[in-house]
């Protein structure tokens, strides 16, 4: 392997981890890598970094499923990509693609890649979103590498085993109905092109009963206790956490829309916050009262690094990019709540329901509270009936008017 330019260039590499605040843990695992590239990349056998990767691996007796195993992937993709491509890492978190595995839509025939580029082509002519095409393809790719695995290069030669063997294992079921659905939604646009083959294969999904259960919803109390954790400047919470939770709490924000959150997208003369659903692509405006302002404002003040990444909110570990996810913040502030410390559901996804549950149960319209959470349609709102629990106890009937025996339950 030649290393001649690695032993040119490697100290601008580590000159570069060391500028940008990495740890001394990145630091030593790096120069580990590059001392390996540079001593035993010179032997005849190692023809690429791959084969470095594995001697070490076989040397130490590393496992894929260990973490030792995965860091030092991560490592040796880091100097690979410096070596041979001049790219600088960025985040140890950040995937650089060494050794990952072959994209799901090259290990599909022509045909079923030709069916792909189909969907792809038309699957959003009725105003579908982009993103939603993708996750359909996605799903669909699978299926289709299913197909072609058990035997069947095209439409015609599928059989019924082939397609329930996708969805059941022979002991349970593996993939649900929403997971049908989107396959039957690439196939279905597929039909005009592909004509009764496709037909044929949509009359073999099976009929999956949905299994969605009710939301764990948040409590009144549950709330309060997460509120006066948010409002407690002595509840262990750094502002970075705080500003979460009061997005959250007051706004019902999707996470991808607080960790891509920018300074243009704060109006502070007017306290609002305008800009487009990463979900959806639609703008949205929304109030900032002075819990999200103030906190915010104490984040960026004091403990917000200087000169990093452009979005508002970082992580915390260096070097500061932007947020990967916030489950991990919402989690401590449930814990800091003392709020399902033991089991329960928790997570973004919890405080923006409460926030929709929470209007709703008040009288508010369906069509304002889609536009306070940017829902692109009232219809969205459905799914958070089931916690509005007072007014589905209106819709009760009572059966004060049928005997029961008293042994079963008193009224």
């Amino acid at each position: 392997m030649d290393t001649s330019n690695l032993r040119n260039t490697y100290q601008m590499l580590m000159g570069f981890l060391i500028e940008n605040g990495y740890k001394k843990d990145s630091l030593s695992q790096t120069k580990k890598c590059i001392r390996l590239a540079l001593e035993a990349g010179t032997s005849p056998e190692i023809t690429s970094y791959e084969d470095l990767f594995y001697l070490e691996v076989i040397k130490r007796g590393y496992k894929p499923e260990e973490g030792r195993y995965k860091s030092l992937r991560a490592y040796m993709g880091n100097v690979k990509q410096f070596d041979q491509k001049g790219i600088y890492p960025r985040g140890m978190n950040h995937k650089n693609g060494f050794l990952a595995p072959e994209p799901l839509y090259n290990q599909l025939n022509a045909f079923y890649q030709s069916a792909i580029d189909h969907h792809f082509a038309f699957g959003g002519v009725n105003g579908k979103q982009e993103k939603t095409v993708w996750v359909e393809s996605r799903a669909t790719m699978n299926f289709f590498k299913h197909l072609q695995d058990s035997g069947a290069a095209r439409f015609q030669e599928i059989e019924n085993k082939m397609v329930y063997t996708f969805f059941f294992n022979g002991e349970k079921q593996i993939r649900g109905s929403d997971y049908c659905k989107l396959v039957k939604a690439v196939l279905k646009i597929a039909v005009p092109l592909y004509g009764e083959a496709v037909q044929k294969i949509l009359e073999m999904l099976p009929a999956i009963k949905s299994g969605r259960r009710n939301f764990q919803y948040l409590t009144q109390e549950e709330s309060t206790k997460i509120r006066a954790c948010l409002e407690n400047e002595d509840s262990g919470l750094t502002h970075l956490e705080r500003s979460t939770g009061w997005l959250l709490y007051f706004l019902g924000l999707r996470g991808t829309d607080i960790t891509k959150l920018r300074f243009e997208n704060i109006d502070w003369e007017r306290d609002q916050m305008h800009l487009v659903q990463s979900k959806t692509g639609e703008p949205l405006s929304v109030p900032m009262n002075a819990a999200i302002g103030n906190e915010l404002f104490d984040f960026i003040t004091t403990e917000r690094p200087k000169n990093a990444t452009t979005t508002v909110l970082l992580a915390k570990s260096r070097p500061h990019g932007e947020l990967k996810g916030l489950g991990h913040i919402v989690g401590k502030i449930f814990e800091k709540a003392g709020v399902r410390t033991e089991s329960g559901t928790k997570g973004v996804r919890v405080l923006r329901h409460h926030l929709v549950t929470y209007l709703l149960s008040h009288g508010i319209e369906c069509d304002v509270v889609s536009s306070i959470v940017g829902h692109r349609s009232p219809e969205s709102l459905k799914p958070y009936a089931d916690a509005d629990i007072e007014h589905l106890r209106e819709c009760s009937i009572s059966v004060a008017a049928f005997p029961v025996h008293n042994k079963l339950f008193a009224i």
